[in-house]
């Protein structure tokens, strides 16, 4: 799920008197090195502040980075600040997770802990864990409830947007906008093939946001078509 951690020293202040900032980095959602979806943990991030964090993370060149803190609320067990290339974001998928295996790779998670509670942005976001021989197996995000916004009724140019046939859009449920945590665009597909064959026209999609009122999203889509694996 997680691939093999590395830790490095990479960063260096004068104002922090030569502290220097040790961090993880892994390979998120992989078994294989220099795959998957990377990210650098800082699981010891005292006296940097905002403007270095974004600094680091920038500089990482990575979708995101992650500064873990102690908790400052009774029901969470770290405080977890996440951030993007360009801003602070108050949740991402692949960074929670990956900070779990962090702290598990440091110690700071003990083997057997069957679940902790990151304060994200967004709020306490619960992670239940798996172990195997003493590691972390696998990690359980359970993100918030969903909330609904505007829909695309107009399954053609969806289509077009997202290279299928129209036929492909499945009309049993809405293509939506979904907040859980942070905010996608869901559209469900008839087909597991027409999901793996899906390829975004930007310049479509951006036009059939701005159609439609809606900002500029990220698209998820799915099928629930059962296959072999499922």
């Amino acid at each position: 799920f997680t691939g093999p951690a590395s830790e490095r020293e990479p960063f260096r202040r004068a104002a922090d008197q030569g502290r220097s900032y040790r961090y993880v980095h892994l390979d998120v959602f992989t078994d294989r090195r220099m795959a998957g979806n990377q990210l650098l943990v800082y699981a010891d991030p005292g006296g940097l502040d905002t403007d270095a964090m974004q600094a680091l993370t920038r500089e990482s060149n990575y979708s995101e980075n992650t500064f873990v803190f102690p908790a400052e609320q009774p029901t969470t067990d770290y405080r977890v600040r996440i951030f993007t290339r360009t801003a602070e974001t108050p949740f991402a998928g692949h960074p929670t997770i990956g900070t779990a295996f962090a702290l598990a790779h440091t110690g700071a998670l003990k083997p057997g802990t069957a679940r902790t509670t990151f304060q994200l942005g967004a709020g306490p976001t619960p992670l239940d864990l798996e172990w195997k021989d003493g590691k972390l197996a696998f990690a359980w995000m359970t993100q918030q409830k969903p909330t609904f916004g505007k829909t695309i009724t107009d399954r053609a140019a969806l289509a077009a947007a997202i290279g299928v046939e129209p036929q492909f859009v499945d009309p049993a449920a809405p293509a939506q906008e979904v907040y859980s945590g942070s905010t996608f665009f869901i559209v469900p597909l008839a087909t597991r093939k027409a999901v793996d064959g899906a390829v975004l026209d930007r310049a479509k999609v951006d036009a059939l946001f701005a159609a439609a009122g809606i900002q500029r999203r990220g698209i998820y889509v799915f099928s629930t078509e059962r296959g072999s694996d499922s």
